[in-house]
């Protein structure tokens, strides 16, 4: 593993402003009585930190560490060597860091964990990026579009399945062997005869990566600190939007020819590459292993009261979002081709200057929901980001930019904010299974959404903006909902939440 070198002078009047124990991305405790210091916690491999006098008035820092993340280890160690450069900044925590201290392995955890967002949100995005043009090649009207994109929801019915079958036998093994299908089956898509054949096809397919990606956000939540766990999440959204970016780049393959959007499909194949190196870096969470066998499945009638409610609460809380965000982005295409003239190629630039800032709002959301609560920043992201994206259905030429750019910047705050109550409110045995009900009540949103966008596009309004903007109506609800029945959790262990996982116990 490769040793790395941060080498500071500095003069010897300086010397008590070195000879500090560091507490930011490194936790370091003294090494005996000489000018060391090693770390106890970090993302770290190995690290050590001296003081060496290089003459009478002058001192000299080296700082030596070593790290190992597949891929990036480079990247992070640039992060690295430019936080701990900074003298004032030492101990504060970076953007790319959580807001609190973590270990090597669970930082290889997270960026895994990353690494299959990107292959799964990248088959989950190519049916709503690519139906456009898919219907063209089957002749196919607004309707029929909606009615295959509501039938696509149904992928939770399957999914559901996988994910109770992870709470028994483990979320990583499902992870991988969901990724392994759904590379598979989305690579079917490419064989299409018709639009019904790629509609059966994609149930398949997006079951397998719907039940990845909340297993993936059930992980990162089990393995990483209280204090990070809606930064992990964000993290692991933002690797699924770059899993969705990358379809938005090879979009304008899509509009070649009648038949070239298969190649999107067919280059799914690649991922099944990838499942082996993730397979080395993902382990289960002791926290499973602890909880998750063990024989009493009952639990008392207030815990079972807390889940239940919490069951409610955020099922009613999924309908009301996917209601207006899943029509949102399936049918973002067709509102910019049908009803503003866009080319694939202007619809692929659209789409990455509109989303890329989103990746803004899901790191400020990451902080600030561990900082200054959940329920705030949901609610304000809901009503800032809803708001912009209504008006940008709404609008024309320059003010159709202005608008989407200030919603999908604000609207993705409310993924991790929101998303990381969906492991928090409930116990480690019920996890999986609770998140694919609520998520059956996602998909009941996203079926009434897109059937409604698509009924009232080709009847009443001939058009889907206005549909679209209508259906805003269910996240401003939401906000409200929020802030009176959502509990703030921030820095909560998961055991305090839930009673029933007070077995384990967080070395």
């Amino acid at each position: 593993m490769r040793k790395r070198h941060i080498i500071t002078t500095f003069s010897a009047s300086d010397l008590p402003t070195f000879d500090t124990e560091l507490s930011g991305i490194v936790k370091e405790r003294r090494s005996g009585f000489s000018k060391s210091f090693k770390s106890d916690k970090s993302l770290f491999d190995d690290y050590q930190r001296q003081l060496i006098p290089s003459s009478d008035s002058e001192w000299r820092e080296d700082i030596e560490f070593s790290l190992h993340v597949p891929v990036i280890s480079w990247l992070l160690a640039l992060g690295v060597k430019h936080q701990l450069g900074r003298r004032d900044k030492r101990n504060l925590f970076p953007f790319w860091h959580p807001p609190t201290q973590i270990d090597a392995e669970t930082m290889r955890t997270i960026w895994t964990l990353i690494g299959i967002s990107f292959l799964n949100s990248y088959y989950a995005t190519l049916l709503g990026q690519l139906l456009t043009f898919i219907a063209r090649e089957f002749h196919s009207s607004t309707a029929a579009q909606g009615l295959v994109l509501g039938a696509s929801r149904f992928d939770i019915i399957p999914a559901l399945i996988l994910l109770s079958l992870a709470d028994r036998i483990g979320r990583t093994k499902v992870i991988l062997f969901s990724t392994a299908m759904g590379a598979v089956f989305s690579t079917l898509g490419a064989f299409a005869p018709n639009l019904y054949f790629l509609a059966g096809d994609q149930v398949i397919t997006k079951a397998f990566a719907t039940a990845s990606i909340l297993l993936i956000a059930i992980v990162s939540s089990e393995k990483v600190p209280s204090t990070a766990r809606a930064w992990s999440l964000a993290a692991l959204v933002i690797g699924s939007a770059l899993g969705a970016g990358a379809a938005a780049v090879m979009l304008p393959l899509a509009g070649i020819s009648a038949g070239s959007w298969r190649i999107l499909y067919a280059v799914s194949i690649l991922a099944i590459f990838a499942i082996k190196p993730f397979s080395k870096y993902l382990k289960e969470s002791r926290r499973f292993e602890v909880l998750a066998h063990k024989a009493d499945r009952k639990v008392e009638t207030g815990s079972a009261k807390k889940n239940r409610n919490a069951l409610i609460l955020l099922s009613v809380a999924t309908l009301l979002l996917n209601i207006f965000y899943i029509p949102a982005s399936q049918f973002r295409n067709e509102f910019l081709s049908h009803d503003r003239g866009f080319s694939a190629t202007s619809i692929s630039i659209f789409t990455l200057v509109t989303a890329t800032p989103g990746a803004i709002g899901l790191a400020v959301s990451g902080r600030l929901s561990e900082t200054r609560g959940r329920r705030i920043v949901t609610a304000a992201a809901l009503v800032l980001g809803t708001g912009g994206l209504m008006l940008g259905f709404l609008s024309h030429g320059a003010a159709i930019w202005i608008w989407a750019l200030l919603g999908s910047t604000v609207a993705p705050a409310t993924i991790p904010s929101l998303g990381v109550y969906l492991t928090e409110l409930f116990p480690t045995k019920f996890r999986g299974t609770a998140n694919g009900i609520i998520g059956i009540w996602a998909r009941l949103g996203s079926v009434l959404g897109v059937v409604a966008v698509g009924y009232l596009g080709s009847t009443v309004f001939d058009q889907v903006g206005t549909p679209l903007a209508l259906m805003g109506i269910g996240p401003i609800l939401l906000a409200l909902l929020v802030i009176v029945k959502f509990p703030e959790t921030k820095g909560l262990k998961l055991e305090t939440i839930n009673p029933e996982d007070s077995a384990y116990h967080d070395d």
